[in-house]
């Protein structure tokens, strides 16, 4: 299976000539970032050692495409001057990051504690989370987390997170900052209102390149995941070894 590439964000006159090094490195990181996708996860190496941390491992991956896709949307929009588009992914990719920032923080801890069962446990919930009240008849234990709760623990974490997905999520709601004050403007000479495509435009980049700018911290957590699902991996065969390949690394392709 071959994936695509994603397309890089292009710079142009809505933002400043000082993020012109921004934007390539943000391009930078999104091309590492693509390279570390998988396209295939076998039971083969560490993961044949143990299921735990193949459970984990493909979580992960399932996140990375997440962030991929999203990136790629990103761009797309933002080239083609739908600027709505590029705030509604990068709020999601916000959230996605805050999901990665969990998994990282909670797989540390439980193996810390060599909590086998705990690690099971967050890989599953992570994998097949959801909201749908069918499904969770069934799968109670699936409840997918809060993402406010998610994304609070980043900003308490790393800074100013939450504050920042506020104000992308008034623009991406139909609250006024995502209709009245996005395309409409007021002429008080006469009453009259105009609409345009946007109304600012180099506030709006603003807002989309200060979300992107934590894109670094998912390589950061991408690196660390691989480690500490590793880690998992040892811990698990140590504690109940099974049959296979005692190492090798021909298991994420």
């Amino acid at each position: 299976m071959t994936l695509r590439e994603p397309r890089h964000l292009v710079w142009d006159d809505r933002l400043p000539e000082t993020d012109k090094e921004t934007i390539e490195t943000l391009n930078q990181c999104l091309d590492r970032l693509n390279g570390l996708r998988a396209a295939e996860i076998n039971v083969a190496g560490r993961f044949a050692r143990s299921k735990i941390a193949w459970k984990l491992a493909t979580w992960q991956h399932a996140l990375l495409h997440r962030v991929v896709a999203l990136i790629d949307g990103i761009a797309v929009s933002w080239n083609n001057r739908c600027t709505l588009s590029a705030m509604l992914s990068a709020r999601a990719f916000m959230e996605t990051v805050a999901v990665l920032f969990d998994m990282e923080a909670q797989v540390r801890r439980l193996l810390a504690d060599q909590d086998l069962g705990g690690l099971d446990a967050v890989a599953q919930r992570g994998t097949f989370a959801t909201r749908d009240p069918v499904l969770l008849e069934g799968f109670p234990d699936a409840k997918a987390s809060n993402v406010l709760t998610l994304i609070d623990k980043v900003d308490k974490a790393i800074g100013p997170f939450q504050k920042h997905y506020d104000s992308l999520s008034e623009r991406c709601h139909p609250n006024a900052l995502g209709h009245h004050f996005m395309f409409a403007t007021l002429d008080r000479s006469d009453g009259s209102i105009r609409y345009c495509d946007e109304r600012e435009p180099a506030h709006n980049g603003d807002m989309i390149v200060a979300a992107l700018m934590v894109l670094p911290l998912v390589e950061n957590l991408s690196a660390r995941l691989d480690i500490l699902i590793g880690e998992v991996s040892d811990l698990h065969h140590r504690v109940a070894p099974v049959g296979g390949p005692s190492a090798g690394d021909a298991d994420v392709i």
